[in-house]
């Protein structure tokens, strides 16, 4: 059940039928407004949200948001890297009046401190590789970036604060399905479209950590922040950072200043014998056991051009909800802010009368996406973050 104002309730799949059938009229009164409906305001829903403001002048749409309670679950991964391509999308998206807070969350690199590049160490810190990025100053100047693939490192419960206002509304002419890789909305729409699962399971956690262990990292590291140690059974360590000390309260009685940094460590499924999806497993706040249980994610994708046709209707999906990526290369987050960005701009040919528009929006996007998919899978990627052992 969805809880849509007003203390009204009704089901996804009576949203779904509404939506889809095409003997029904959406709006008797051809000048109402069309309001669109965004399932789950992550970071792809959030900047079609925006998007979508933004362009009120040249189409303009009732915009609303349905959000989910947060819950243990969502605590991963703080820290995420936003390439050339998802800056040139988001600042595509939002307002300059919202542009203007994106420091918050994007804090400019720091020179001479930082390199926002990825380092790839053995276990004893030997660099196996560094791959070439462009040099940048800020957001503004990496989103000018057409070739490659650079990226600035970010924090993304900020950039999600930023960018989320909170709403909701009853009836909609177009349903965005942006609710992530367990999306209720892609089970009534592409119930078919099946989740490839590595058999990798991620542990993410955001920790404080102090300056005297920060500056032994960097003397294995660098100035790096994204660094990748490899492990000798299949598993993995990244840490992702900003060199950027956390703002410390006059009565902190921390000597020293503390770092924010994101922990990931992945290791093959097969070597963990509890089922960590388990409804039955309670989480308490208090036991940070309790708490990593339920932070272990699967590694997996969905490839969209997995099924062999593809309907396209008023229900819309975007990001995680229909092409989800693993994290090797980063392109998850990135991919779900230009799908926002395409579609905002397909939205522009809204008609009552024709949908044309979205089947344009998901030509682009299922073209774009699977390429990348397909990417993730090369077999110098799995040698490369040593997943290749999964497969002995």
């Amino acid at each position: 059940m969805i809880n849509i104002g007003n203390g009204k309730n009704l089901r996804l799949i009576d949203i779904l039928r509404y939506l889809q059938s095409p003997k029904k009229e959406l709006h008797k009164d051809k000048e109402k407004i069309p309001t669109i409906i965004i399932v789950s305001a992550v970071l792809g829903g959030l900047s079609l949200y925006h998007a979508l403001i933004k362009n009120k002048d040249k189409k303009e749409f009732n915009v609303k948001i349905f959000e989910r309670k947060t819950s243990p679950t969502d605590r991963w991964q703080d820290h995420i890297g936003l390439s050339n391509y998802g800056a040139q999308s988001l600042l595509n998206c939002v307002l300059s009046s919202i542009a203007s807070n994106l420091p918050k969350a994007i804090p400019n690199p720091i020179p001479d401190v930082e390199t926002h590049r990825i380092t790839i160490t053995d276990q004893i810190g030997n660099v196996l590789l560094t791959p070439p990025t462009k040099p940048f100053k800020d957001v503004y100047e990496i989103a000018k970036i057409s070739r490659g693939l650079s990226s600035i490192i970010i924090y993304r419960n900020i950039l999600r604060d930023v960018l989320l206002e909170d709403d909701s509304q009853e009836f909609c002419n177009i349903l965005v399905g942006a609710d992530g890789i367990n999306s209720p909305i892609r089970k009534q729409k592409l119930p078919e479209l099946q989740i490839i699962d590595y058999g990798i399971t991620h542990v993410s956690a955001d920790v404080s950590i102090p300056q005297h262990l920060m500056d032994k990292a960097n003397k294995i590291h660098g100035n790096f922040l994204v660094r990748k140690t490899l492990g000798t059974k299949g598993d993995s360590t990244l840490m992702m950072t900003r060199l950027i000390p956390i703002k410390q309260e006059q009565n902190d009685e921390k000597s020293e200043p503390h770092y924010r940094v994101t922990l990931v460590y992945s290791y093959p499924s097969k070597l963990d014998n509890v089922d960590v999806e388990s409804d039955k497993v309670k989480v308490d706040d208090n036991d940070p056991a309790s708490v990593i249980e339920h932070v272990k994610r699967m590694m997996r994708d969905i490839d969209p051009m997995s099924i062999k046709s593809w309907t396209s209707s008023r229900v819309v999906l975007l990001g995680d909800a229909v092409h989800v990526m693993n994290p090797i290369l980063g392109l998850g987050a990135n991919n779900a802010i230009q799908d926002a960005d395409k579609l905002s701009q397909a939205l522009l040919k809204y008609t009552d009368s024709n949908i044309s528009f979205i089947e344009e929006y998901e030509k682009e996007m299922l073209k774009r996406t699977s390429a990348d998919v397909l990417k993730l899978e090369l077999p110098h990627l799995r040698l490369l973050f040593h997943l290749d052992l999964l497969a002995l």
